[in-house]
């Protein structure tokens, strides 16, 4: 496995440790988050750190028990795609959800510049180079 693919094993551990500070490290400055949109309550786009936070805030707080388990990881030179499983308890509701997103981010200096969460995998692999084209 490649440092790309450890550096997203790495962002996964900290969520599931609930390290915010350790995730940032993970990302750049600038980094741009995209969202599934999947959940109502989030924004499709964070930039940068104290958006990222505000990102990793929103998601922790409806959930009392939160695990992202990884099913499968591909890098692909400086992008890297996972399958997840996320798995949570509500806060107020106690209603446990199970499921599968797809992610993919890009990789620049060590750090993740782009991070797109969608349905599938390859959904998530193909925004991340329309992203790159439409800021060129």
């Amino acid at each position: 496995m490649g440092a790309n693919a450890e550096l997203l094993l790495a962002g996964y551990a900290a969520w599931n440790r609930d390290d915010c500070a350790g995730w940032l490290e993970l990302l750049h400055p600038d980094v741009e988050l995209s969202t599934s949109g999947l959940f109502p309550d989030l924004a499709p786009v964070y930039l940068g750190h104290d958006h990222a936070a505000k990102f990793w805030r929103q998601l922790h707080e409806p959930w009392e028990a939160f695990r992202i388990e990884v099913e499968k990881i591909e890098e692909d030179g400086d992008q890297v795609m996972a399958t997840i499983r996320f798995r949570a308890t509500g806060v107020d509701s106690g209603v446990e959800v199970d499921m599968r997103f797809g992610q993919a981010m890009t990789v620049r200096d060590g750090v993740a510049t782009e991070f797109v969460t969608r349905r599938t995998a390859k959904e998530a692999r193909e925004a991340l180079p329309q992203k790159r084209r439409a800021s060129a």
